[in-house]
């Protein structure tokens, strides 16, 4: 049974192949509308006006959509899957990207093997993609077995839509996050857990040149907490520590009364985060800048912004076997290795379900406005993807 059902999946995923010898006209040009649309995660009405674009291809594959709308106005997650299924698979994916409205960023180039564009692999390539694999499961009755779910804030660790992920994830074994392959076409093993931390310092203003011994200085209290949290970042254990965002002061005569700074924190071990987070809050709770006039210091306030969990090997490695088997069987090799990066991976890896993230094509300059997809890596992965959900489909977790 299990030669025909994996000689079966092998002649569909070489028949996606085939048709991929190039990208398929339609989804080229699906591509690039995506891509010309801007849907920086703050600009809803672009995101509107993708899910506009797409609910009607998700639709004309025979899917039903849901949407889950959220408290915030204008966000949503969109689900789609066949009447009456009992899906195995979820597949996720997200609308957003980084790149800013008034931003000199916003078309899709040709060059030939390469198409560079805002978002093109990260991941309205992987969106593509997607639905692309869907139309060749199609093909042979394999739709009833997948979930698909977007979302429209990842970008920014997903704050208004992981719980709605995480429901729509339960009971499913298997996940597959089509944010890029790394730039070699490597899959991701583990992701490291994220943070966002912000530290707001009130001290007190004063005019800078007539009575500066009446101010407390926010502005140089943020700076001195600025070094002490940074210092504590370990590059060789996976964490890091950058202060990238930093506000303060109202005019350069005036002593600095108020000012913040936002870290964003990556590690790998949960040991490690929960040394770095007491240290931060002691660090917070000292004044740097006293005014022994007043009898008063700086006061700072420590408040958590985003939190994204680690993803561990142990969450990948099922769904990674079994990815390498099929490449293998393709003639392929699919690699895979550790990143700092985080996804909805991240979001999902406390769920219990065997997840896969970095399943789309790739490139490479992602966040960059050199952000590239190597048309061959599309190909690649629409054969290799087709073969691996065909495969789960089949299969249960915890055997091969």
């Amino acid at each position: 049974m299990k030669r025909c059902l994996a000689a079966a999946a092998l002649s569909l995923a070489l028949g996606a192949a085939a048709a991929a010898e190039g990208m398929e006209p339609h989804y080229r040009e699906l591509l690039e509308r995506l891509v010309n649309i801007n849907t920086e995660t703050r600009n809803l009405a672009g995101l509107a006006q993708v899910r506009q674009l797409l609910i009607p291809q998700f639709e004309s594959l025979g899917l039903v959509l849901t949407r889950h709308r959220l408290a915030q106005d204008g966000r949503e997650v969109l689900s789609f899957e066949m009447p009456g299924a009992k899906p195995k698979v979820m597949l996720v994916g997200h609308l957003d990207t980084v790149f800013p409205v008034t931003g000199g960023f916003q078309k899709l180039e040709d060059q030939g093997n390469r198409l560079v564009g805002p978002g093109v692999i990260d991941m309205k390539g992987g969106v593509v993609l997607l639905l692309n694999v869907l139309e060749q499961l199609k093909k042979q009755g394999g739709l009833d077995q997948v979930r698909v779910v977007l979302n429209d804030d990842e970008e920014i660790g997903s704050p208004n839509s992981k719980a709605v992920i995480r429901n729509l994830a339960q009971g499913l074994p298997f996940g597959l996050v089509f944010e890029p392959g790394l730039e070699d076409g490597s899959v991701v093993s583990s992701q490291s857990g994220v943070r966002w931390i912000k530290l707001t310092t009130t001290g007190k203003a004063a005019h800078a040149g007539l009575e500066p011994e009446k101010g407390i200085d926010a502005c140089l209290d943020l700076a001195i907490k600025v070094k002490k949290v940074s210092a504590l970042a370990q590059s060789g254990k996976g964490l890091t520590i950058n202060p990238g965002l930093i506000a303060g002061g109202s005019k350069p005569n005036v002593v600095c009364e108020d000012a913040s700074v936002t870290f964003d924190i990556r590690f790998r071990s949960l040991a490690d985060w929960q040394d770095v987070s007491h240290a931060i809050h002691h660090i917070s709770a000292v004044s740097d800048v006293y005014n022994p006039l007043l009898q008063q210091g700086a006061h700072t306030e420590m408040t958590q912004l985003a939190e994204m969990p680690l993803l561990p090997t142990a969450s990948t490695a099922e769904l990674l076997e079994r990815i390498q088997i099929s490449a293998r069987s393709l003639g392929q090799t699919v690699r895979a290795r550790a990143v700092g990066y985080g996804s909805d991976g991240n979001n999902l890896a406390e769920t219990g379900m065997q997840l896969l993230v970095g399943v789309g094509p790739y490139g490479g300059g992602m966040h960059s406005d050199q952000e590239f997809m190597l048309l061959s890596s599309y190909q690649e992965r629409l054969s290799l993807l087709t073969l691996l959900i065909t495969q789960l489909s089949y299969s249960q977790k915890g055997t091969s």
